[in-house]
């Protein structure tokens, strides 16, 4: 019994160092920023051979979407951009669309 007790006490000092750590540590938050998404369309356009030029016409147009649709939400992942930015994209370029859609599982 007194061997559980020691093991349990181990244990909470264990969980007590771990929320120590958590607490320390800064939770970092990235801000969408359409500037950035438009840079990173451009470059996603440009790997799979899109026309820049083209690229380029409808990019702002699908960022400034985007920018409103995270505008009305309190918070976004990046998953839920990807798939705004893919629905939103499909307009224009499916092949870019589907880079969008499957963004984080493509190896």
């Amino acid at each position: 019994m007194i061997r559980h007790k020691a093991q349990a006490s181990k244990d909470l000092a264990k969980v007590e160092k771990i929320k120590a750590k958590v607490k320390s540590k800064k939770v970092g938050t990235n801000k969408f920023s359409e500037k950035d998404l438009i840079k990173d369309i451009l470059r996603e356009g440009k790997t799979i051979g899109a026309s820049e030029k083209v690229v380029e016409k409808y990019a702002p147009k699908v960022a400034e979407k985007v920018r409103k649709w995270v505008e009305k939400r309190a918070e976004v992942t990046k998953d839920d951009v990807n798939r705004m930015v893919a629905k939103e994209i499909e307009k224009y370029n499916r092949d870019l669309a589907f880079i969008y859609k499957n963004r984080g599982k493509i190896i």
